[in-house]
């Protein structure tokens, strides 16, 4: 199990991804995972700071934190759908695309409400589809 917080895991699923000056913007994307059960209700129109340095170190001259924004948000059974999902870092097209198999785990644990001021970003991982943690 990647990141070994099974409570506080958060997936980012998509359909498809495009690129394009910075930026990837992700069609028919959704969360999922075990936090949503225990998290407060998302924002239509937010933003989260992923922190992929640890995967992508290879890759980039510095700290690899990308912004994922949304705008336009349902929840339906066990999944909150994001609408006009855009990921953006000046060295996004400097990493490898992602493919409409992969997805992102997020851990969530700390930014539970006490816990959440002090920590700005998710920390975060690319998988495959069968769940394995890219090692680049």
């Amino acid at each position: 199990m990647i990141l070994g917080m099974d409570r506080y895991r958060l997936e980012l699923h998509w359909d498809r991804a495009d690129y394009k000056d910075g930026v990837a913007t992700l069609t028919g994307a959704y969360f999922t995972g075990p936090v949503l059960k225990m998290s407060q209700r998302l924002n239509e129109k937010d933003q989260i700071n992923i922190d992929m340095t640890n995967q992508y170190t290879v890759f980039i001259p510095n700290f690899y934190i990308a912004v994922v924004k949304w705008n336009g948000i349902r929840y339906e059974y066990d999944r909150v759908y994001l609408d006009n999902v855009r990921i953006e870092n000046a060295h996004i097209n400097s990493t490898p695309k992602v493919k409409h198999s992969d997805y992102f785990v997020i851990d969530t644990s700390k930014h539970e409400e006490q816990t959440h001021p002090y920590y700005m970003n998710y920390d975060c991982y690319l998988v495959n589809e069968n769940g394995e943690q890219y090692k680049f």
